[in-house]
C-alpha cells in the first residue's frame, strides 16, 4: 500500500513539474518576429549601429576602421603633442591650419594600442604593423558598414533565455562594446528579446522612443546614409558639420566682406583682391568694389553629399570660380576650401 502511495506521490510530482515547465516556455519564448536572431536583417543593423566607428581619429591614423586608444604621443609639424582626450585632435588641425603653403607630417610614437571594429585591441609597434590592419579599412569616403547616424541610450535591457537549462537571464546592456559582443556572441540554443521600450538619437539630436522590432528595424534603416559619417581623412571637412544653408546666407548678406587670405594652387593670391569689398545680394548677384570699378558676378549656397556648398561666379575673377566647402564659421570669419584652393572671408561691416 505504501508503494502504491508513493508511487502515485512521485507520478504527480513529475506531472507537476513538466506542466510547470511548459508554462514556463510559454511565458518567457517570445514570438520569433521579436527576438535578436544571429542571422536576421534588424540583429546586423543593430550590430552595424554599435560597432566601434574608427573615424574620429583618421587625422592621426587615416583609417575609419581603427581607434587608436588615448592618451598617444604625436609629432605634428615638428612639434610633440600628447594627445589624452579627443578635444585635442583640434591641436593637431590648428597646427596643420597654421599655414597654408608648407608640408604637413604628423608621426607616431609607438607603441600604440589600437581597437578594431570588433573592440579587440592590438598592441601596435610600427607603421608596418598598424598598415597589417588599417589597409582592411574601406578607403577614403568609401562605404563602410558601420552606422553613425543613430545611437542608443543605455542602459538597455535583453532578456535571454537558454533552451538548454530553461534559464532565463537579464542582461542590462550599458554601451556600445557590450551590446555589440551580446549580439557577437549568440548561440543557437539562445533566445535574446530586448526589453522595449528603448530610446535611440539621431545625426540631428531627435530623439527616437521605439516599442518593438519592426519599429527598430525601420528606425535605423531609416537613419543609415542620412548623414555625412565623416569617413575620409580630411580634416578640413568636419569643423562646420552644424552649420545650416540658411545661417551662411543670412551672414552673407548682412555685411561686406574682403579677402583675408586666397591660396589657389599652394601659392599666395591674397593680394591681388587686397581692394575689393564684395557685397553678397539675397538675389544671387555678389559684386567687387574697390572704390573704382564694379565687377558683378552670382553666389549660391547649398548642400551637396552633406557639405555645405558655397558657390561663386566672377567672369573677370577666375581664381574666385570654385564650388567652395565651407570648412569652418566664426564671428568674423567664413573659411572656404576646395581641393589646395582655400579662400578666407573676412567680415566689414559699417
Amino acid at each position: 500500500m505504501k508503494l502504491k502511495t508513493t508511487l502515485f506521490f512521485l507520478s504527480f510530482c513529475l506531472l507537476f513539474f513538466i506542466a510547470c515547465q511548459q508554462e514556463i516556455s510559454q511565458v518567457i519564448q517570445p514570438s520569433t518576429g521579436e527576438v535578436l536572431n544571429s542571422g536576421s536583417a534588424v540583429t546586423l543593423l543593430v550590430k552595424n549601429t554599435v560597432t566601434n566607428d574608427g573615424s574620429k581619429d583618421n587625422i592621426i591614423d587615416n583609417a575609419s576602421c581603427v581607434t587608436v586608444q588615448l592618451p598617444v604621443t604625436v609629432i605634428v609639424n615638428g612639434t610633440q603633442i600628447v594627445v589624452s582626450v579627443e578635444e585635442d585632435y583640434n591641436a593637431i588641425e590648428a597646427i596643420f591650419d597654421a599655414f597654408s603653403n608648407d608640408v604637413d607630417t604628423l608621426q607616431i610614437v609607438f607603441p600604440i594600442v589600437i581597437t578594431l571594429s570588433d573592440f579587440s585591441e592590438i598592441t601596435i609597434y610600427n607603421y608596418d604593423n598598424l598598415n597589417e590592419y588599417s589597409q582592411n579599412c574601406s578607403g577614403n569616403n568609401q562605404y563602410d558598414n558601420d552606422i553613425e547616424c543613430i545611437d542608443f541610450v543605455y542602459p538597455i535591457h535583453l532578456s535571454v533565455f537558454n533552451s538548454d537549462s530553461q534559464i532565463t537571464q537579464i542582461v542590462t546592456i550599458e554601451n556600445d562594446e557590450r551590446f555589440y559582443n551580446a549580439i557577437e556572441t549568440i548561440e543557437d540554443s539562445q533566445i535574446i528579446e530586448i526589453q522595449f521600450p528603448i530610446t535611440a538619437i539621431l545625426y540631428d539630436g531627435t530623439e527616437k522612443v521605439i516599442n518593438d522590432m519592426t519599429m527598430l528595424q525601420n528606425v535605423i534603416e531609416e537613419a543609415d546614409n542620412m548623414c555625412d559619417e565623416d569617413d575620409d581623412n580630411d580634416f578640413n571637412d568636419d569643423d562646420c558639420i552644424n552649420c545650416s544653408e540658411t545661417e551662411i546666407k543670412q551672414l552673407l548678406v548682412v555685411c561686406d566682406w574682403n579677402i583675408h587670405e586666397l591660396i589657389i594652387n599652394e601659392v599666395e593670391n591674397t593680394g591681388d583682391y587686397e581692394d575689393y569689398l564684395f557685397t553678397f545680394l539675397e538675389n544671387g548677384i555678389v559684386i567687387a568694389n574697390d572704390n573704382s570699378n564694379n565687377f558683378e558676378g552670382t553666389w549660391l549656397v547649398y548642400t551637396s553629399n552633406f557639405q555645405i556648398i558655397v558657390e561663386i561666379n566672377f567672369t573677370n575673377f577666375p581664381n574666385l570660380s570654385f564650388k567652395w566647402d565651407l570648412n569652418k564659421v566664426d564671428d568674423e570669419e567664413i573659411y572656404l576650401y576646395f581641393g589646395n584652393n582655400k579662400l578666407e572671408l573676412e567680415k566689414k561691416c559699417d
